[in-house]
């Protein structure tokens, strides 16, 4: 697995998001989450991403992470997603609790809301050595101008976008000013929720993609994103662990030349 840096600490470049797959509650569920966790483990995906607004995803990571040995080996991204600065405070310090932890590598703004007044709380938890790292997110392009202007402060270490081989918005000025500036860029929705593996109407030529040990369409995607230097982890989620066994691999291929990353994109939109 490969490995790039969000500030001072580094993160695989094959991360878990928990949007939707980690909003459970029932223990047999859980005990999936376990195995999911467990496989991250064993892969070395290190960066497991989450929210409040994912319903029950902090409590279940932080039941699934709390056996001995398991934490030092994770990197936890959470997000503030209120208004007013007692509230977000409240929202923060209940997000530690239900993550079972005293420090946090990276805590984002969710979506840009309220984002004035809680940049301003994030960065006294990090002097306090409660966080690692803060960053923003926003999964549409028109928040991008807003994004970028946030990013010219210096006041934060990473972004949230998505990008994939159809939602490419971020190209254009988003990844050229997070290179620059050296901001980590996690890239939310690398499979376009799964649309582009199960959604294809038609399967992908895979015969030029075997050279490089790319066995399925989802390794094919997720190394296309990883494949631009600018992008620190691509977070996809699954509720599946043998899932997580997969897209490992894909941190594990390097960098894909241009004309193979052409020919991804190409065929994904051949098999739509």
């Amino acid at each position: 697995m490969e490995y790039r840096k969000i500030a001072e600490f580094e993160v695989s470049t094959i991360g878990m998001g928990t949007y939707r797959s980690f909003d459970v509650r029932s223990e047999a569920d859980i005990e999936v989450r376990r195995e999911i966790i467990a496989n991250c483990i064993k892969t070395g995906v290190s960066l497991i991403d989450s929210s409040p607004m994912y319903g029950e995803a902090e409590q279940v990571i932080g039941r699934t992470t709390d056996a001995a040995g398991l934490r030092e080996k994770l990197r936890f991204a959470t997000k503030v997603w209120t208004r007013g600065r007692s509230e977000g405070q409240r929202q923060i310090r209940q997000s530690f609790e239900l993550m079972g932890t005293d420090y946090v590598e990276l805590f984002q703004i969710h979506n840009l809301l309220d984002w004035r007044t809680q940049l301003g709380t994030l960065e006294e938890l990090k002097k306090q050595g409660h966080i690692g790292a803060i960053g923003i997110t926003h999964n549409t392009a028109s928040a991008y101008p807003e994004m970028m202007q946030i990013m010219k402060t210096g006041r934060i270490d990473a972004i949230q976008v998505p990008y994939n081989v159809v939602e490419r918005a971020c190209e254009a000025e988003v990844l050229p000013l997070a290179g620059e500036l050296g901001i980590a860029v996690l890239v939310m929705e690398p499979l376009e929720k799964g649309r582009y593996v199960t959604g294809l109407r038609r399967a992908p030529g895979m015969a030029p993609l075997a050279e490089f040990g790319v066995e399925t369409w989802a390794q094919a995607l997720l190394a296309w994103v990883i494949s631009d230097d600018r992008v620190t982890s691509a977070i996809p989620a699954t509720s599946r662990p043998e899932r997580v066994l997969e897209n490992a691999k894909a941190g594990d291929m390097g960098h894909l030349p241009t004309e193979l990353r052409d020919y991804i994109r190409e065929e994904t939109k051949r098999c739509m």
